[in-house]
């Protein structure tokens, strides 16, 4: 029993929680030596915030390929600034197997200035604005 895990997005900046599209996302591939066989598995962060912390089950059926890939998408963040994680994959059956650790990030900056209501708020907002269209 062979599990390894990849990153498809190792990062994310922007508006929190950060979207589903947007989030860092994992590929995780099981690799069994024998078919049919039930793998019990679960995605861990080091810091044991994971978005999707619950024992899962993949079946690997009589005929089927001996390999699987499985997607997973962390939106675990923290508001203010940056999250930095790492993430594996816990196998507990048929046998104990871990993959080794990736790591990711998520930064979580703010979409409207500070400072609340008042005119040099808005004199701010409209210099930011300008900047943008240039």
């Amino acid at each position: 029993m062979k599990v390894t895990v990849t990153a498809v997005r190792g990062g994310y900046t922007g508006a929190c929680p950060p979207p589903e599209d947007g989030a860092p996302a994992f590929t995780a591939t099981f690799t069994v030596g024998r078919v049919p066989v039930e793998v019990g598995y679960r995605w861990v962060t080091g810091s044991g915030e994971s978005s999707d912390p619950g024992w899962k089950t993949l079946d690997f059926a009589a005929g089927q390929e001996k390999s699987k890939r499985v997607n997973h998408t962390e939106t675990t963040y923290k508001e203010d600034g940056t999250h930095h994680d790492e993430i594996r994959v816990e196998v507990r059956s048929p046998v104990e197997a871990t993959s080794g650790p990736v790591p990711f990030s998520v930064t979580c900056e703010e979409e409207t200035p500070t400072g609340g209501a008042s005119s040099s708020a808005g004199g701010s907002a409209d210099a930011r604005t300008l900047r943008r269209r240039r």
